[in-house]
């Protein structure tokens, strides 16, 4: 289990980045029309060249044409989904033959990125990941860097195969690492510090990358609030420079270590945010969003954003299951009939020049439960004689409540006699009357109110 055999699949990626510089080139980015993403943040100064899709604020290439590292050289951009409604990608390994499968990858299309502050959280339980599976995760490679090509790996995972072909049985594990000489063997030509996975369903990683420094953080959670699983700080002149390095992201399969590569079942990763921030650029002081207010039809949420960073513009989005909710856009949401029976959590992003922009979602509410009608008690109004109406007068309920009436002759309904005003006929002498008002709305629980009763009739 030693690294120098585990990260043997790895040198495939040096033939794939060449592969893709000699057979594709930027030239061919623009044969592929840009998607409409989902995805509203701020393009940066210099996105890239247009690719499939824009996220985050860059350009993107789905990989489309075969080689490394791949075992089968087979990859399928349909494998990459364009940003979803909450600004999410997914990367799937699909086996459409149940005996070829075909990986995922997308780069940036912007060349050089340097020094600065890398971050990505991700939807995926790493521990659960097929033992011939690479989860690639972001990294920086620049096909023309040699030796090393400016290959930093913020969080790769995978059991490499499982080491069936070493009599081994390998677990998955993840590494933060990066290669100076990939002319050498795995565990000569980089430098990499593997740790164990655990099985949080959401992993967040940040990397800053300085000259001569390489600071790695994985979080479990959304965000840097939650545990932190490991730490590493890599030094000393084999750190890479900064070169034309672009971002990737991949999921594939590896035929080296052992395992059953051609039969692997279909598998999936979400990424859920990416974000670079210059070494020149700030970093937004950016907590974690709260939402107050009770989780029932008509109630009001309030998105509490925390303190920022002074002078930070706030925008906010609501979401209901994790889907956005068109023009839900201002700090508070009056919950609707169409939010019953499900939960919201409010995104807020910050913007400040000369600051990277910092997007933070709450946790979500409570379910959303059926609203509470006001309904006061209604009164009768009219002189209590033969042939004289009676008017009910309901009082001020819910805006929007459908109101209807049912009247009563010493407490016993009165056949037809639903409307709000009721004429005195002779069969109700000497009776005291009364009447029902039933408050119906959407979203919210049906009331009954019954008036007191009246003197009897003259």
């Amino acid at each position: 289990m030693a690294l120098s055999v585990r990260l043997l699949p790895r040198g495939g990626r040096k033939a794939m980045g060449l592969a893709v510089v000699v057979a594709v080139g930027l030239s061919m980015f623009t044969g592929i029309g840009p998607s409409h993403a989902a995805d509203t943040t701020p393009m940066a100064e210099d996105p890239g060249p247009v690719g499939s899709f824009a996220w985050k604020g860059f350009n993107w290439q789905k990989r489309f044409w075969g080689g490394a590292p791949m075992y089968n050289a087979s990859w399928d951009a349909n494998n990459v989904s364009n940003p979803d409604a909450n600004g999410h990608v997914k990367l799937s390994i699909s086996n459409p033959t149940g005996s070829a499968p075909k990986g995922a990858e997308f780069q940036s299309t912007r060349e050089g990125f340097g020094y600065g502050t890398y971050s990505t959280t991700v939807e995926k339980d790493v521990s659960a990941l097929q033992k011939e599976v690479v989860w690639g995760c972001l990294f920086t490679y620049d096909p023309n860097a040699v030796p090393g090509y400016t290959e930093i790996d913020l969080c790769e995972a995978s059991a490499w195969g499982g080491g069936a072909a070493y009599g081994e049985n390998w677990p998955v594990t993840q590494g933060h690492g990066y290669w100076f000489d990939a002319s050498l063997p795995p565990g000569q030509g980089n430098n990499t510090v593997t740790f164990d996975v655990t099985n949080a369903p959401i992993l967040t990683h940040r990397m800053v990358w300085e000259p001569g420094k390489l600071t790695y953080e994985t979080f479990a959670g959304e965000g840097y609030d939650g545990t932190l699983l490991k730490r590493t700080v890599l030094e000393g002149s084999t750190v890479p420079l900064p070169a034309k390095e672009q971002i990737h992201f991949n999921l594939w399969v590896t035929g080296g270590g052992g395992g059953d590569a051609a039969h692997v079942v279909p598998e999936t990763v979400t990424i859920r945010d990416f974000s670079f921030v210059p070494a020149n650029q700030g970093q937004l002081t950016a907590p974690t969003p709260t939402i107050s207010g009770a989780a029932a039809v008509g109630s009001t949420l309030t998105a509490v954003p925390g303190t920022w960073t002074t002078g930070t513009a706030l925008s906010y989005q609501w979401f209901r299951n994790g889907t956005a909710i068109a023009g839900a856009t201002s700090a508070t949401r009056v919950l609707a009939a169409a939010d019953q029976g499900t939960s919201l959590t409010v995104r807020v992003k910050g913007i400040k020049a000369g600051y990277a922009t910092a997007v933070r979602e709450s946790a979500p509410t409570a379910i959303v439960v059926a609203g509470t009608l006001v309904a006061p008690t209604p009164t009768i109004t009219g002189t209590l004689t033969v042939g004289s109406t009676l008017i009910a007068n309901p009082g001020t309920w819910t805006s929007g409540t459908t109101l209807t009436y049912q009247w009563y002759r010493s407490g016993v309904a009165i056949p037809g006699a639903t409307a709000r005003s009721y004429k005195l006929v002779s069969a109700d002498q000497a009776d005291a009357m009364s009447v029902r008002v039933t408050g119906t709305k959407v979203g919210y629980t049906t009331v009954v109110k019954y008036s007191a009763s009246t003197t009897p009739v003259q």
